[in-house]
């Protein structure tokens, strides 16, 4: 049977670019299932774009995910900063009550959110932009050996559109030395380090995503392809290594 093919990084709904700051977006359901289906995609992990706050947007998120089992899995989305003190309860009734499988920080996770999602073993999106100025990635160090039963994803090999480049080589010495540390496909401009990273990684610890749809899921599954990885290699980064995650 064919493995299915699973984007580990899709939006869905209103709020702000993640691309494009103050720029304001509404993430149609139609135009990603339209484009994820045109790209073979089986499914999508799919979470709300920048906003202020999250807790509406994830439930949002959920109740979406109920009227689509076979085509959406649905994540939470959460700021550590701006919603300190709080996020324990809304994790708990996201993760307990409406099956959401994973996280995604918007800013540096924090031990209030990581004591949680730690108990709950669900999986971390976090992206250590390096225009933050503070080597967030490096702090990814620290993340990783002190919560080691919590899988941590890098989107964009640690640079999006590869602004940076030194944060790809960074991210691929994280993902090299701790084994809850995964990185994701999309967004990486400068396809050499894509293939540095197939090159150098063990096939289970890389991921597709996509971004969709501020990126397109059709161009971003290609990137993987010309990877030329070995069909089982290619089965698992396409959607086996994140199916495993989210058990």
């Amino acid at each position: 049977m064919k493995s299915p093919v699973i984007d580990c990084h899709a939006q869905w709904g209103s709020g702000e670019s993640g691309a494009q700051l103050r720029t304001p977006v509404d993430y149609s359901l139609d135009v990603l299932l339209a484009r994820a289906t045109e790209a073979g995609i089986d499914q999508s992990c799919i979470m709300a774009p920048r906003n202020d706050f999250y807790e509406g947007k994830n439930k949002e998120v959920a109740r979406l995910c109920e009227k689509h089992p076979g085509q959406l899995i649905g994540f939470a989305v959460h700021s550590p900063q701006r919603e300190k003190g709080r996020l324990k309860p809304m994790l708990v009734e996201e993760v307990r009550v409406m099956g959401l499988k994973g996280v995604k920080c918007d800013g540096h996770p924090t031990r209030e959110l990581l004591d949680v999602v730690g108990e709950f073993k669900i999986v971390v999106i976090y992206y250590p932009d390096p225009d933050e100025g503070i080597n967030a990635g490096r702090m990814y160090h620290n993340m990783a050996r002190a919560y080691p039963q919590v899988n941590f994803i890098i989107p964009h090999l640690g640079s999006f559109r590869s602004l940076v480049w030194w944060a790809h080589m960074e991210t691929i010495d994280l993902v090299k030395r701790y084994p809850n540390v995964f990185a994701e496909t999309s967004g990486v401009v400068a396809h050499d380090y894509l293939k540095r990273a197939a090159q150098e990684l063990p096939a289970n610890k890389i991921l597709f995503g996509s971004y969709a749809p501020e990126l397109d899921p059709r161009v971003e599954i290609y990137a993987v392809k010309l990877l030329s990885l070995p069909e089982p290699q290619e089965a698992k980064v396409l959607g086996g290594n994140i199916r495993h995650l989210l058990g």
